[in-house]
């Protein structure tokens, strides 16, 4: 009996967790306004991360749910070499909707813009190791909300596959683009990255996969023109 009420308050409803991952975009939106006026988009990159994260980690906090057993957080060379392998394995399915996209939807000014200002960054060691920091940072972050938290949270009442599809609809979200390539791509990335995570029940490994992609797709801006 103790530790079937255990478990239970282990468990997040999904409509909090709905609310708390929206309640975080909108602080990550109205803050986010207030860190680039006054510091720069520089600080932003960085902080907009962690804040991605903060309502669904305190509420947990608050809870008192044992977060390293909630979503999985083991870290061994196992799951971390196994998420580089899958991180890199995302580069290949990455390039492949990409070019998929595009020759449907046409260039992404929003992506084309984005892949400017990081060459730019890159050209000074600050500006490279800010945006090392804010890529590691995103997948640690965005995977510990969407996956860990969110898709967590669902599951537990519905099936992995309304899960996978409603965390990787939010991810898709967040990145929105207007010409719908980014938020497209970011959602089917979603897909991918809520079955490796469903697969392995492991937040090590998806993060490790989402932040090697991000570090890969990085070197190839910066080193090929």
């Amino acid at each position: 009996m103790e530790n079937t009420m255990t478990e239970e308050t282990q468990e997040i409803s999904p409509s909090v967790a709905v609310l708390a991952v929206v309640a975080s975009f909108l602080l990550t939106l109205f803050l986010g306004i207030f860190i680039i006026i006054l510091f720069g988009e520089e600080l932003f990159m960085v902080v907009g991360e962690l804040l991605i994260a903060a309502v669904p980690f305190c509420y947990m906090l608050y809870k008192g749910v044992d977060i390293k057993k909630y979503i999985g957080l083991k870290i061994n060379f196992k799951t971390l070499t196994l998420g580089v392998a899958v991180g890199a394995l995302l580069l290949l399915f990455n390039i492949f909707i990409s070019y998929v996209l595009v020759m449907l939807l046409g260039p992404s000014e929003a992506i084309e813009q984005s892949n400017k200002r990081v060459v730019e960054m890159s050209s000074s060691i600050d500006g490279l190791f800010l945006i090392i920091a804010s890529l590691t940072l995103a997948g640690i972050c965005e995977e510990f909300t969407f996956r860990g938290f969110l898709q967590n949270a669902i599951s537990h009442k519905y099936s992995s596959g309304v899960a996978i599809l409603a965390s990787s609809l939010a991810f898709g979200f967040v990145h929105f683009d207007p010409q719908m390539v980014w938020t497209i791509a970011a959602f089917l990335l979603g897909l991918v990255l809520g079955y490796v995570y469903h697969r392995w029940r492991s937040y090590t490994i998806s993060a490790t996969a989402h932040a090697t992609l991000n570090l890969i797709v990085l070197a190839l801006a910066i080193l090929v023109p």
